[in-house]
């Protein structure tokens, strides 16, 4: 069998985020990837949208927890085009699009945020 180091061994590979950050980062750009979705954040800005929004320990997929969406999905995954809900207001706007056969509609950086990068108020002009 070969010699396997220990995982403590491996180094992050982006070394300037807090531990659990840089593989959440990763697993975000990964994502965006598969999904052949533009990403425009490097790993400090992404990280400065979590801790600014001050709800970055409830980031997660469970329904009381909050995720980052894009505000226009033509654009790409950038502080300008990001915003943070709500969980369940994620799945309730899915539920009435493709469930309830509502018509597509983007979110609104006002209406629908719980937090909005100053950069997307300045580019929506909220």
């Amino acid at each position: 069998m070969a010699n396997k180091r220990p995982i403590e061994s491996y180094q992050p590979k982006y070394k300037n985020l807090p531990r659990p950050w840089n593989l959440r980062y990763s697993r975000a750009k990964a994502q965006a990837a598969y999904f052949e979705q533009e990403w425009a954040f490097t790993p400090d800005n992404w990280y400065k949208v979590w801790e600014d929004s001050g709800v970055k320990e409830h980031m997660g997929r469970d329904t009381h927890q909050y995720c980052m969406v894009r505000i226009d999905n033509i654009e790409a995954w950038a502080p300008y085009n990001v915003i943070i809900i709500p969980r369940r207001m994620h799945f309730k706007k899915l539920f009435y699009e493709y469930v309830a056969n509502y018509p597509k509609t983007e979110y609104d950086p006002i209406k629908h945020a719980y937090y909005c990068p100053p950069e997307a108020l300045e580019k929506y002009n909220a």
